[in-house]
């Protein structure tokens, strides 16, 4: 691995970290805000994307976090930038991240086929999709064809993952905005962004810093 992803991984780490951590804040604050208070939010069980809706509480923190998360998949794929297959999907992961974070929902983020949709609310969906269903597809890639702990936590994360976030997408279809759905976004969301900081992490330090510090002459 070259020195120079070393500080990209870093880079990706410290992202992924603030930038999910302002993500789960936003979320679980406006699911408190809007559970059985009449202020228009769903509760716990609606849409994550729902706490990025102008006037919702944090709404702002919520946005950031989405574009801090686009910055941190951008890192991890310059940092992976030598292995294609993990490098691409990120790459492209980025500007749909970047777009779901930068146009929003209208109030209860509506998705077709159950709720009447505005152009905004495609374009939001499309952004949101499209960013996790390729940064899934380089967990896949580095699940096959990384080495050490960033392969370790890949086929963690495609084991755990994938059914969710496959769960979520059945779910939408078949049942439209539910509890059931609520939850298996956030579950699904967080295990791509603690993949992501595991990819980074694993980038970031060495396999002879690991061994070093294992051993009993360290």
């Amino acid at each position: 691995m070259s020195t120079t992803a070393r500080p990209w991984a870093w880079a990706a780490v410290a992202l992924g970290v603030l930038g999910g951590l302002a993500v789960g804040v936003a979320s679980v604050r406006n699911g408190l805000a809007g559970s059985g208070n009449g202020s228009g939010g769903s509760g716990l069980g609606g849409y994550v994307s729902e706490a990025g809706v102008p006037g919702r509480p944090f709404a702002g923190l919520y946005r950031a976090g989405i574009l801090g998360l686009a910055g941190a998949a951008a890192a991890l794929a310059v940092a992976y930038r030598s292995v294609l297959v993990v490098a691409v999907p990120l790459a492209l992961a980025t500007p749909a991240m970047l777009v779901s974070g930068t146009v929003t929902c209208t109030p209860g983020c509506p998705l077709p086929p159950y709720e009447t949709t505005t152009t905004g609310d495609l374009v939001h969906a499309v952004g949101s999709i499209a960013g996790v269903g390729l940064c899934a597809l380089a967990m896949g890639a580095l699940a096959w064809t990384g080495t050490g702990p960033a392969r370790r936590a890949s086929w963690v994360a495609v084991a755990v993952g994938w059914p969710l976030l496959v769960g979520t997408a059945v779910a939408i279809a078949a049942v439209g905005r539910s509890s059931l759905t609520g939850w298996l976004e956030r579950l699904g969301l967080l295990a791509c962004v603690a993949w992501l900081i595991a990819a980074a992490l694993g980038r970031a330090i060495p396999a002879q810093d690991r061994v070093h510090r294992h051993s009993p002459l360290a």
